[in-house]
């Protein structure tokens, strides 16, 4: 099975309740996670990816370094964990993609509200 990266805001309370989630979905460990904020795995593992990147959205980077980013990632993430299998025709219905975004960055934009204590969210 293949192996995906999830790079997350390791800073975000709400982003580090999602990572634990999934950590306990990952039924198969195909998931590695990162925090954004170790600047030297970023450079070393991702120089691709730039910080503004992931100031407000997970990305997930598959083996053959595709990213996917917010919306699009945990979409890509449904598909590791049979617990999660059922929620592929959420995901894709017609306009699930529309929506989704949307929803995604509505919650990133709000994220304070579900608990987010980044320092650089406070200012």
């Amino acid at each position: 099975m293949k192996r995906f990266s999830v790079i997350y805001d390791g800073q975000c309370v709400f982003c580090g309740r999602s990572v634990e989630w999934l950590r306990k979905l990952d039924c198969f460990r195909v998931l590695e996670f990162f925090d954004s904020h170790d600047q030297q795995t970023m450079m070393r593992k991702f120089p691709s990816v730039r910080p503004e990147d992931v100031e407000k959205t997970m990305l997930v980077v598959t083996e053959e370094s595709v990213v996917f980013k917010g919306f699009y990632a945990f979409r890509r993430l449904i598909w590791v964990s049979p617990w999660l299998w059922s929620l592929i025709p959420i995901f894709y219905f017609p306009g699930a993609s529309f929506l989704g975004t949307r929803l995604y960055a509505w919650i990133a934009e709000n994220r304070k509200s579900f608990g987010c204590r980044a320092e650089w969210y406070e200012s």
